[in-house]
């Protein structure tokens, strides 16, 4: 009985030491993960205080928000509360959503920035000057130029303003001037060069100086990137020239690095458990897989 036992104890112990070997190896092939979120703060705080210099819009202000569907948060967007023209107590607004954000990988690369505006007033147009638009990465800042459109190889040329007209949604993805390559078939610029680098995101998060005020003192967070998006409003019975408020939407992405995950199934299980209260919990966790009720 005592050499079964025996058996029994070292079989267990080999087989819990090539777990955890496993468990190793697997560690140390996963990859550096980083969550990029938008700095809402910073965007409202900005747009509000630029509003309040407008005289055409005194009314209108601005907040983040963010939709939920089906349990699952789709992903936050800036709102403008514009008054109508008509009544002022009526206040509609109109959404602009930039992304990609959430987790990422160090391998992650994207060429271009997705931007949505949805203009849900009744009574005023939207204009988005690309030209005076620009994005930054890896401290370097470029002129933004939506991509998807045929451009010859001179880019001293303007960009047509984009108009968004009451009730309309515009989708287009940008990128930086920097990452057009000439196409040789098409003889046309096309976003060849990735637009954001993860890695090097990812690297920078290394260094303790990064930090940014609108985050938690103990997580160390860097801007990955941003857009700086000249947008126009006017209603659209006054003049573009002299009753367009203009407003440049300050959309800073900010990544903070995720801790890493265990690969050890069985201990990650445990780890991501809730915490029992008391004994009695502790041990029907334990045994049945869930707490007692009472």
């Amino acid at each position: 009985m005592s050499n079964d036992v025996l058996i029994l104890t070292i079989y267990f112990l080999v087989v819990i030491y090539v777990l955890y070997q496993m468990a190793l190896a697997i560690e140390s092939n996963l990859e550096d993960k980083v969550k990029v979120d938008l700095d809402r703060d910073a965007l409202a705080n900005e747009v509000n205080r630029q509003l309040t210099r407008q005289t055409h819009l005194k009314k209108a202000t601005a907040s983040v928000e963010q939709l939920e569907f089906k349990g699952i948060k789709l992903p936050p967007f800036l709102a403008i509360q514009v008054p109508a023209q008509a009544d002022s107590q009526s206040l509609r607004q109109i959404r602009v959503t930039v992304t990609p954000m959430g987790k990422m990988s160090r391998n992650t690369s994207h060429k271009s920035l997705k931007i949505e505006v949805h203009n849900l007033t009744a009574d005023a147009q939207v204009y988005v000057d690309w030209d005076k638009s620009s994005i930054a990465t890896n401290n370097s800042m470029q002129r933004a130029v939506r991509t998807g459109i045929p451009m010859g190889s001179d880019l001293s040329r303007g960009q047509i303003l984009s108009v968004v007209n009451p009730g309309d949604r515009f989708n287009t993805e940008v990128t930086g001037e920097n990452c057009l390559s000439l196409n040789a078939d098409s003889r046309t610029l096309e976003a060849q060069k990735p637009l954001i680098d993860m890695e090097g995101v990812i690297t920078k998060l290394s260094d303790p100086l990064n930090r940014v005020d609108s985050f938690d003192d103990e997580e160390l967070a860097i801007v990955a990137y941003s857009l700086r998006l000249m947008v126009g409003v006017r209603y659209i019975t006054e003049r573009r020239t002299n009753y367009t408020a203009y407003l440049l939407l300050p959309f800073d992405f900010v990544a903070v690095l995720l801790p890493d995950e265990i690969a050890f199934p069985p201990l990650r299980w445990l780890l991501n458990r809730p915490r029992p209260e008391n004994a009695r919990d502790a041990l029907t966790t334990l045994l049945l897989g869930r707490p007692s009720k009472r």
